[in-house]
């Protein structure tokens, strides 16, 4: 018995000393080492007002390191008029179906409520999927609160470009139009409930996120985004994290074993909790250090 209790705490040890690193980074960005090499990752926020600039230091230090730069999906891609057919083919519901065939009558109306508050016409909203729905009005919302601008993510984008630096992506255009229209597939009324709420909370939370993720405080992250998406709504926190996330852990596995030092932007929530990809990395044996 003694000698099992010996063994197990150099574990335990070890097992708290990575959990408290993954806790508090003091900025978004993170140092990953393997035996052959090592990477940045950052957790970026997608839209951003005039207030969120500077970014912390950390993503210039990062930038200037690296030799490529990953990225979730092709940003130019997703501007093309192409990009924008294929997305709306896939968004919109068929013939005459629509949303409103979809969702209780109580629910279309909250939505045609909440929506008119946004300048968002409500007809416009009942020819797609929940998805799109999900997007025009966190859109909106944002746009409200003076915080849809620029985002990190379109910013390195394009200094990558100006200096001419390789890129790659960890998913194609088309796989994010699929992750979207596949929200709510079957249990629209509840995800268009569950939009509601979380759109409407937008105001309450945003700074909150925006100080955790600064700090690179990931329990407050993952308090304020992934753990409420994980406990009220499982089969949509599996599609938009668990599955992605793990999808995404072989390629950056690979890139650790590559000579070049890659610069990853992900959403920042993508790397919180259980599920996120710090701990998907050090429970293989990786290092992560906060910059």
């Amino acid at each position: 018995m003694r000698k099992r209790t010996t063994a197990f705490l150099p574990v335990l040890i070890l097992t708290l000393l990575v959990l408290a690193r993954l806790s508090f980074a003091g900025s978004p960005v993170w140092k990953i080492s393997g035996d052959k090499g090592h990477l940045y990752l950052a957790g970026t926020i997608h839209l951003l007002g005039e207030a969120d600039w500077p970014l912390p230091d950390a993503f210039e230090t990062a930038f200037n390191s690296a030799d490529l730069l990953v990225f979730e999906t092709d940003l130019d891609a997703t501007q093309t008029p192409e990009f924008g057919q294929k997305m709306m083919g896939q968004m919109a519901y068929k013939g005459n179906r629509t949303l409103k065939d979809r969702i209780k009558p109580a629910t279309f109306r909250a939505l045609g409520k909440f929506a008119r508050k946004r300048g968002v016409p409500p007809e416009d909203l009942s020819r797609f999927k929940p998805g799109m729905v999900m997007v025009f009005l966190t859109m909106a919302e944002m746009k409200r609160l003076g915080i849809a601008g620029k985002g990190v993510d379109e910013f390195y984008f394009q200094k990558a470009q100006k200096k001419n630096l390789p890129m790659q992506f960890l998913e194609s255009p088309m796989e994010q139009i699929r992750f979207l229209a596949d929200i709510g597939k079957k249990n629209e009324d509840q995800m268009i409930r569950y939009i509601i709420k979380d759109v409407g909370e937008l105001p309450a939370i945003v700074g909150k996120v925006k100080t955790a993720w600064r700090n690179g405080d990931m329990p407050a992250l993952n308090a304020a985004t992934t753990q409420p998406l994980k406990k009220d709504y499982p089969g949509l926190y599996h599609s938009l994290m668990v599955r992605r996330n793990r999808n995404w852990l072989p390629e950056i596995k690979k890139m650790l074993a590559t000579p070049e030092v890659e610069f990853i932007l992900v959403g920042a929530a993508h790397l919180a909790g259980d599920d996120g990809l710090l701990r998907l990395l050090t429970a293989g044996g990786v290092e992560a250090a906060g910059l």
